[in-house]
């Protein structure tokens, strides 16, 4: 009798480890899945820091600029966007395309002595048969340049409508470092692209509208072509993007640089540099000068 007593308690036993073993069998494999769901993760989070880094290398890919680009229509080769009675000239560029790395290394000291060029011989100018010539190197993100805008627009407007002055407009990207993502160069994209859709009086008021926005730390693309829309261009966000006449914008303000423009705006009126006096009745004298 104790004999069967001492097998029973032996059986129990021996139930008792089983369920025992079962259990941390059970166990062992739940925790064998924790090693296998941390992997998971890992390899997820790889994955996602992998397309982040992909996108962030074509982002800057996509804005890598290259050195030789178009001139577009709205140009000439100078880069300058003249703007007359009858409307903004086209095609006058004697290239097709520019190069930067055709250019010398920008000089670290401009010679203001230098006349750029493009611009008129001033000892000519009065007898050329022309209308004045009127250049202006600016930076849309140039307070000073949006000063002169707001102060001589009207001027500068009324004498190209009366078809005895043509403005030049070259917009250059000496600011680009002033905002995080290059308003400079990418407003002077836009110009060109606007240019070449748009009339004299349209250009202008673009201009005057983008000067308004000047030192806001820079227009998004979006913005600049809605406020483009608003002004007859029919350009989107998209077309901003592709950046197609950025190499242009770094040849005209290398080349600037190179010929006497040492910061924004510099302007010249028959090739005569304006450096003092009313502006107004500088180019006014000039027209009266001619014969």
């Amino acid at each position: 009798m104790a004999a069967q007593k001492k097998t029973s308690g032996s059986s129990a036993s021996d139930d008792a480890r089983e369920r025992a073993r079962r259990i941390a069998d059970q166990q062992s494999r739940r925790s064998s899945g924790r090693p296998t769901g941390l992997i998971i993760g890992i390899v997820a989070l790889v994955v996602v820091i992998a397309l982040i880094i992909g996108l962030v290398v074509w982002q800057n890919n996509k804005a890598t600029i290259p050195d030789a680009g178009p001139v577009p229509a709205s140009s000439n080769q100078y880069g300058g966007i003249t703007l007359t009675k009858d409307g903004i000239a086209k095609n006058t560029s004697d290239v097709q395309e520019r190069d930067l790395s055709q250019l010398p290394a920008a000089e670290e000291s401009p010679d203001t002595t230098k006349t750029p060029l493009g611009i008129v011989d001033k000892d000519k100018a009065a007898s050329n048969g022309k209308p004045v010539q009127l250049v202006i190197f600016q930076d849309f993100e140039c307070v000073h340049c949006a000063d002169f805008e707001k102060e001589n627009a009207d001027t500068i407007k009324k004498a190209v409508d009366s078809g005895k002055v043509e403005v030049e407009y070259r917009n250059l990207n000496f600011l680009d470092k002033a905002t995080p993502d290059q308003y400079s160069s990418r407003s002077a994209n836009a110009a060109y692209l606007v240019a070449e859709q748009v009339s004299t009086d349209q250009y202008m008021d673009y201009a005057q509208e983008i000067f308004t926005h000047q030192g806001s730390g820079g227009l998004s693309n979006a913005e600049i072509a809605e406020i483009a829309n608003k002004h007859g261009a029919n350009i989107s966000a998209d077309d901003l993007d592709e950046n197609t006449y950025r190499p242009l914008v770094n040849v005209v303000a290398r080349e600037a640089v190179n010929n006497g423009v040492a910061g924004t705006p510099t302007i010249y009126v028959d090739g005569n540099r304006f450096e003092q006096g009313t502006f107004s009745d500088v180019l006014d004298k000039a027209v009266k000068a001619k014969k």
